[in-house]
């Protein structure tokens, strides 16, 4: 019976490697495949991955199937997989004897559950994030965090982290400006930091944003960023905002505001670690969980969404206008919060605030009128700020409709979603100069000009009355 060393095909069943007996392959990647085993004699299974005999000539494939070894055995973790032997094939292809773990991945397990509720990702990432504060301690960024790489085994413990084959070391008493990517792109495209798809220095915040995008498909059982395009895919990582989970499934803005953080485009703008995504994961989830029986209903509400855009002339020298977007961001919240706005939605390039309209329907004529004034106010302010570079546009409108809210005993209503809050349905898509609105928060008021705009949307500015 061949055992397959000579050529890059599996190893037979049957086949023995360093004193175990191959049971069956069970999966194939690109760096080397893994195997169900067990000791000769003994029933107790193992897994067993052994390098692509093709890739075992080239040096750089051997140091870094070495490495990932080296690297499991530095973080010794109940959630990391756990190594119990090295060794090599009579050709000299490496291998390692790993536990083994029966269960699913995670991206076999939302291809059968669809997505998890909070709680449920709760479960799945705090084991995962205490496995990568394991990493990080050691001076070890995984930067491959993916559903494919999470095992889920049931049971206690049942969550392990998996292939730290492109893991990267490095001195945790360092900065992180030490911690470059020698110009080089490693990851998974659909997941990667934007740091990562810029070969910019790394750190635990590059887990982060990757975590991020986990619990971003956890929750709704999509990535936040998709496209068949790879060009159009690392241009969303790294310019357009991450979408909020609320709007493709129920979920809390206190969950929406979690995702978003751990996916700001700048790593300073993230959870500095896992353990304070953890914690804050927690509360999230908590206060959801506290307010899951209180009463939902519909109100009215108006809405002005800000968006930032960097004109192509800008787009590869984003980190020049960063602190013109800083004033931008806290002008406009400060400004709506004034305005008895609430913040439900902040990121690095938008701000959403929302106001609810008088339960008195008689009032809101009144009320539109009193926002769209301060909607001109808002625009006007931020086109005219002192010192702005032309190359940084502020995208604003203004839209009246429908929300969700939850009515509470000792506290004032919260906004928790509904058509209002999704942007994407309303807000102007393309640059433009004006204010846009729609005319739902236009209908029977005064004192302004209106014009064609983005279809549905007007391009508003005030009478010259």
């Amino acid at each position: 019976m061949s055992n397959g060393e000579d050529h890059d095909v599996p190893l037979a069943v049957g086949t023995s490697v360093g004193g175990y007996v191959i049971d069956r392959l069970v999966a194939r990647g690109g760096c080397g495949s893994v195997y169900r085993a067990h000791p000769a004699g003994r029933a107790e299974p193992v897994a067993i991955k052994v390098l692509h005999p093709t890739l075992a000539p080239l040096p750089k494939m051997i140091e870094r199937f070495v490495r990932e070894v080296e690297l499991l055995r530095r973080i010794r973790h109940p959630n990391i997989v756990e190594i119990k032997e090295v060794g090599a094939l009579a050709c000299g292809t490496p291998f390692f004897v790993m536990e083994y773990l029966p269960g699913v991945t995670l991206d076999v397990l939302l291809s059968m559950r669809g997505r998890l509720g909070p709680e449920e990702a709760l479960e799945i990432l705090e084991p995962v994030c205490a496995a990568l504060g394991a990493a990080h301690a050691a001076g070890i960024v995984h930067r491959d965090v993916k559903a494919s790489n999470v095992m889920a085994t049931g049971g206690l413990g049942g969550v392990k982290l998996l292939d730290f084959g492109i893991a990267k070391l490095v001195d945790p008493g360092t900065s992180s400006a030490g911690l470059t990517s020698v110009n080089r792109q490693i990851g998974t495209l659909t997941i990667m930091a934007p740091e990562q798809l810029l070969c910019a220095p790394v750190d635990a915040r590059t887990d982060v944003y990757a975590l991020g995008a986990l619990l971003y498909r956890l929750l709704t059982g999509r990535l936040p960023f998709e496209s068949s395009f790879p060009g159009e895919l690392v241009r969303k990582h790294l310019e357009e905002p991450a979408p909020r989970p609320s709007e493709r499934v129920p979920v809390s803005r206190e969950i929406d505001a979690v995702v978003l953080k751990c996916l700001e485009k700048r790593p300073e703008r993230r959870y500095e670690s896992v353990h304070a995504l953890v914690r804050a994961l927690r509360h999230a989830t908590s206060a959801g969980t506290l307010r899951s029986s209180s009463h939902q209903l519909p109100r009215f509400a108006v809405g002005i969404f800000l968006e930032i855009r960097l004109r192509a002339d800008a787009e590869d020298a984003p980190d020049l206008f960063a602190a013109e977007i800083e004033r931008i961001l806290a002008s406009a919240e400060d400004r709506m919060r004034s305005a008895g706005f609430a913040l439900c939605t902040s990121t690095s390039a938008e701000v959403l605030g929302l106001r609810l309209l008088p339960r008195d329907p008689a009032r809101w004529q009144d009320e539109r009128q009193a926002a769209l004034d301060f909607a001109l106010d808002l625009h006007t302010a931020l086109a005219s700020r002192s010192g702005s570079d032309p190359r940084v546009h502020v995208n604003v409108s203004a839209h009246a409709g429908e929300v969700v809210v939850r009515e509470r005993m000792d506290a004032d209503p919260e906004i928790v979603g509904g058509p209002l809050a999704r942007t994407g349905d309303w807000a102007s898509s393309e640059e433009t100069a004006n204010l846009c609105a729609t005319w739902e928060l236009l209908d029977g008021l005064g004192g302004f000009e209106a014009a064609p705009g983005p279809d549905p949307l007007v391009l508003v500015s005030r009478s010259a009355a």
